[in-house]
């Protein structure tokens, strides 16, 4: 057995993300990605919380499932 796995989280803004079907759709693309453990989208704010496993995946490439999704976006916290 290895190591114990810390999960990271990020905060993105996503601009444009104006209903519940734009957050659905997001957190659906997003639970996908190999090593995101739970994702959170909230269009008041205009943010998504992603927390990850960065041995599987990185920033990077949730800021391009976001963006292949329609949306422009950027980190604005981590923590982890």
């Amino acid at each position: 057995m290895g190591p114990p796995v810390k999960t990271k989280r990020a905060v993105f803004a996503v601009r444009g993300m104006s209903c519940t079907t734009c957050a659905l759709g997001i957190e659906k693309r997003l639970k996908r990605v190999e090593g995101v453990e739970a994702v959170s989208a909230g269009i008041m704010l205009n943010q998504v919380y992603v927390d990850y496993d960065d041995t599987k995946t990185d920033l990077d490439r949730v800021t391009e499932e976001i963006q292949k999704a329609g949306y422009a976006n950027h980190v604005v916290r981590k923590t982890g």
